[in-house]
């Protein structure tokens, strides 16, 4: 028998609330863009992870992680004496660009080393060629002394800058000029060479391919562990494959 005036409740589940969580990050600018577009969408879905992030390059986000700065760096290089637990999340490559008017449609990597070095100085047509680079401790820099100049120095004339919108702007308003950037960050304002005959493209034959790696000091764990999982994980992929390939 129903006593009048009460009515019957099932019993509501308990909704507990996440502690809040803030993760550390330092990006270098080669990976920039593909990690923030991370950090934004996964703070969507999990509002209580806070995720700072800092942008330096490659050698100064090392110095972040090994100061204890910084919970976990993205880069793609890992040139440092101490071991890192290190984990892919997106590929990209690395555009040799050139001013529109560069009389050339592509180089090998030994031309583009003799280039680089200074020692031509000219493009076909005799137009000078002006060298547009980034500064020590860039990755894309590291990576270029990595796979084209080896242990032969980049010539004194080039124009070091020290982010990738100011490679881009100087390649596109200097007469004869070259330099290199990541392949999702090139503009319509200059154009892109092939190297050994391949078009720039994140795969085995381009020989500038290169990973972006989350890197810490060892391996992670709790919410930082769940993030990088995520990061690697389809959602985080499908996001990575817009932020590199962006739809038009």
């Amino acid at each position: 028998m129903l006593i009048p005036g009460l009515v019957a409740c099932a019993p509501q589940p308990l909704t507990v609330t996440p502690e809040p969580v803030t993760l550390r990050l330092v990006l270098s600018d080669a990976c920039a863009e593909t990690a923030q577009a991370l950090a934004r969408a996964y703070h969507l879905q999990k509002p209580w992870v806070a995720i700072q992030m800092e942008v330096f390059n490659d050698a100064q986000a090392l110095e972040r992680l090994e100061a204890g700065a910084a919970d976990a760096i993205a880069l793609i290089g890992a040139d440092t004496d101490i071991p890192l637990w290190t984990h892919p999340f997106a590929e990209d490559a690395l555009a040799i660009i050139v001013h529109p008017a560069v009389p050339v449609e592509g180089l090998t990597l030994a031309e583009l080393r003799e280039v680089l070095r200074g020692r031509v100085s000219e493009w076909p047509d005799g137009t000078p060629i002006q060298v547009v680079s980034r500064e020590a401790g860039a990755g894309t820099l590291s990576l270029i002394q990595a796979s084209v100049l080896g242990n032969r120095d980049l010539t004194l004339t080039a124009r070091v800058v020290v982010d990738d919108r100011r490679v881009t702007s100087l390649v596109a308003q200097t007469s004869g000029a070259i330099g290199y950037v990541p392949l999702s960050r090139v503009p319509p304002e200059v154009r892109r060479l092939t190297l050994e005959g391949q078009p720039p493209a994140p795969t085995a034959d381009y020989p500038l391919a290169y990973a972006c790696r989350w890197a810490t000091r060892a391996e992670p764990t709790g919410a930082l562990r769940d993030w990088l999982q995520w990061t690697a994980g389809p959602q985080g992929q499908s996001i990575v494959e817009q932020a590199l390939h962006p739809r038009p």
